[in-house]
């Protein structure tokens, strides 16, 4: 419900702007408005104005063709102003009804206890988060005795900057589960570092964190890791954050936070 929420607000935002370049042009247009006729096969322009005793209009020839684009573009501008104001009051009325927003708060509603016997249908987005946070899996059980870094959220990981990655995230509030099993199109599973939650959208994203490019092994497994992913449907520009450095190029945190702030909405 917060996607639709934001996409409201956004919608709102952008009929205010264009209201404010409507008037701001409205004001510098000539007076009058534009009637068209035909004649046959030929359009015939007219300027109408308003005066006390009624309304004069005066024939625009080609020689007036800068008035004539002038006025068709002030009649054009002012019926996409009334429009634009009755559909910014019609979702100013919207956001302001609590009724739009009431479905989804329903579960959060009932007492713990019924919580626990209900199966819910439909949750707000911080519940949302917190049932998948909640939900469990087998992470990788290999050399668990690499896992000597602590996160801010109380879990080891395996390097200083995984244990920074995923502070991030925490400090964020960006739902996160380290070193989550991924299936592969082939059947098997992989390891991948992080997996993201977009608490607005819902959608499911991964991180892969390069940490070693410089080292030649490293560099190739990892290319065909990738190439794995891609086939799996995951890769960037779709659900993959992937981060990478090299021991002259450490990885530079403030520049992914701004990022991250950015694709996940943490303003």
């Amino acid at each position: 419900m917060e996607a639709l929420i934001q996409q409201l607000e956004q919608r709102a935002n952008t009929l205010k702007k264009v209201i404010a370049k409507i008037e701001q042009d409205l004001s510098l247009m000539p007076a009058g408005r534009l009637r068209l006729s035909k004649k046959k096969e030929f359009a015939m322009y007219y300027q109408i104005v308003e005066n006390r005793t009624g309304e004069e209009r005066k024939y625009l020839n080609s020689d007036s063709k800068r008035l004539i684009q002038q006025l068709g573009q002030k009649d054009y501008l002012k019926e996409l102003l009334d429009v634009s104001r009755r559909e910014l009051k019609y979702i100013d009325d919207l956001l302001r009804s609590k009724s739009l927003f009431s479905a989804n708060h329903v579960y959060e509603g009932l007492h713990d206890a019924r919580k626990r016997i209900v199966n819910p249908l439909l949750v707000d987005d911080d519940t949302f988060a917190e049932m998948w946070q909640r939900q469990p899996y087998k992470p990788n059980p290999a050399y668990p005795e690499h896992l000597i870094y602590a996160t801010k959220r109380g879990e080891m990981v395996r390097s200083k900057v995984e244990a920074m990655i995923a502070d991030m995230y925490f400090d964020l509030d960006i739902p996160y589960k380290y070193d989550f099993p991924v299936k592969l199109f082939n059947n098997q599973v992989k390891y991948i570092d992080f997996a993201l939650l977009h608490k607005i959208t819902r959608k499911l994203y991964f991180h892969e964190h390069l940490g070693m490019l410089d080292n030649p092994g490293y560099f190739k497994d990892n290319m065909h890791k990738l190439e794995l992913y891609r086939q799996s449907g995951i890769y960037v520009g779709k659900n993959l954050i992937l981060t990478h450095e090299t021991e002259d190029h450490p990885l530079n945190l403030n520049i992914l936070r701004e990022n991250t702030r950015e694709l996940f909405g943490c303003f």
